[in-house]
């Protein structure tokens, strides 16, 4: 399926809320197929709303085999957990991963499709930035 498709992007959706970040993965899968690694990471640990730094990292775990590993957050503490999710990371998995700042609706829809036209992640994140 989608997240094992051969990418060298990874993209991990981090909301206080599973539903957003589910929802947003369906939108990005049925627009790309196939050709996307998707992973979401909303909500905490017992389902209920905010965030979870283990749940980040083993999503973004998951898109190891990734050259890149985009990061897109909601609000205020989602990023305080994204980063503290890469902290705990070895290094080299650390090394691929950015925190990308826009709409995380948006911004992850735009990172997807420019990942099936490019794998320059500078670009990638340039098109996003222009949101």
């Amino acid at each position: 399926m989608a997240n094992n498709a051969q990418s060298s992007v990874g993209i991990v959706l981090v909301s206080h809320s599973q539903k957003v970040t589910e929802g947003l993965k369906d939108l990005i899968l049925e627009m790309n197929g196939d050709n996307v690694n998707v992973h979401s990471a909303g909500g905490t640990d017992d389902g209920r709303l905010g965030t979870s730094a283990t749940i980040i990292m083993s999503k973004i775990e998951e898109l190891q085999d990734c050259e890149n590993i985009l990061v897109f957050y909601d609000m205020g503490s989602a990023l305080l957990s994204a980063e503290t999710a890469i902290d705990l990371l070895d290094e080299d998995l650390q090394a691929k991963c950015k925190i990308v700042e826009g709409p995380i609706v948006e911004g992850a829809f735009v990172a997807s499709v420019q990942s099936t036209i490019t794998n320059d992640i500078d670009a990638i994140i340039e098109e996003v930035s222009k949101l």
